[in-house]
């Protein structure tokens, strides 16, 4: 236990901003207590001036559109309340919540205020925003019954939420070659090596690891639409050595190496995958819990070349130590930063550079 600590205490110490700081911290927490505030806290951590992707950019035209003189309350006390209370606390305006559930009315809600519906009915002075899509119908019934101004009532619509179009590029620390020779591993759709192309003036050459059967004949064939001929697909999981591992194929994205997989994939390491004479220059990985063994697997390429690297360090709390450590070990010269690309618990990357000038 004291080993772990101390462990949690060197990489936090290891982190170059007090973004990737507070994320970690915030993450950590969480993880010992399950408490969401410290998921919000992480989100406002992470949020940028100018949100453009998902709820966050839903709710931030909404705010633009409301009234800039009237103070708002949510209507809603509920589980989408506590995953989009980020981005409606940094308002100035925000005034609270509303809900008719007695106990959070006496104790207050995420450390807000919360009235009554026939509190909220009689004054008819602040805007609301309904912030349930269960109760949503009814909800505005209730306050168009009780005589509200239709132009102060709001409502969040239907929404499946996107992903971060930066992750794995954040653009305030990483630099990008002329030509990018880039390792992507748990590709799923080929997204992340296509996004790739904005960011350089010429992608030379990609290896897509995909051992997901459907996932990997769908990347062929996006290769084959998109005209990404510098992109070779591979059929394998990345590890630390040559061998056949249990797979669990599940949902798209969350496909895993498992014990009690009921399918087996083939596995190589990366540095007998790539081409020693091309310099590879990021490395990226999104595999669901295997990312420590797949950078065992390219330790010399790491050495060698010291590309930049995006590994995904939330899918177990052990990741949180035992990445960063690792990398720090093969490469001491490497600065860490973490950054988080949801709205949620997930989607938090370890970022690994070497600063240019």
């Amino acid at each position: 236990m004291k080993r772990m600590l101390k462990d949690y205490q060197k990489v936090y110490r290891l982190l170059e901003d007090k973004e990737s700081r507070d994320i970690y911290m915030n993450r950590l927490n969480w993880l010992i207590s399950e408490d969401w505030k410290y998921v919000s806290n992480m989100v406002t951590a992470s949020m940028k001036e100018a949100v453009t992707y998902g709820i966050g950019k839903i709710v931030k035209e909404m705010r633009d559109s409301m009234p800039k003189d009237r103070k708002f309350v949510l209507y809603g006390a509920g589980k989408l309340a506590e995953y989009v209370i980020p981005f409606w606390r940094c308002d100035e305006r925000f005034a609270g919540f509303c809900c008719n559930t007695q106990d959070k009315q006496v104790n207050g809600y995420l450390e807000y205020s919360v009235m009554s519906p026939e509190q909220l009915l009689a004054q008819k002075e602040l805007s609301v925003v309904v912030c349930t899509t269960t109760f949503r119908e009814e909800i505005l019934k209730i306050l168009r019954d009780g005589g509200y101004p239709e132009d102060q009532i709001f409502a969040i619509p239907d929404f499946q939420d996107t992903a971060d179009p930066e992750q794995y590029f954040d653009p305030s620390f990483m630099k990008f070659e002329d030509e990018e020779v880039f390792v992507d591993v748990g590709c799923l759709d080929l997204g992340t090596s296509l996004n790739l192309r904005k960011y350089c003036r010429h992608v030379k050459k990609v290896y897509a690891f995909e051992p997901e059967s459907k996932a990997y004949q769908n990347c062929l064939a996006r290769k084959e639409q998109t005209g990404f001929t510098e992109a070779e697909i591979l059929p394998y999981g990345a590890w630390s050595e040559r061998t056949t591992l249990h797979f669990s194929p599940e949902v798209p994205g969350s496909s895993k190496v498992a014990e009690e997989g009921d399918c087996t994939i083939s596995a190589v390491p990366i540095d007998e995958v790539v081409d020693s004479k091309l310099r590879v220059t990021m490395i990226k990985m999104d595999v669901e819990g295997s990312e420590l063994e797949a950078l065992k697997g390219a330790k010399n390429t790491i050495q060698r070349d010291k590309p930049k690297l995006a590994i995904c360090i939330y899918h177990k709390p052990e990741d949180m130590t035992e990445i960063p450590l690792y990398i720090k070990e093969l490469v001491p010269e490497y600065k860490l930063y973490v950054r988080l690309h949801d709205h949620a618990a997930g989607e938090t990357v370890l970022y690994a550079v070497i600063p240019r000038a």
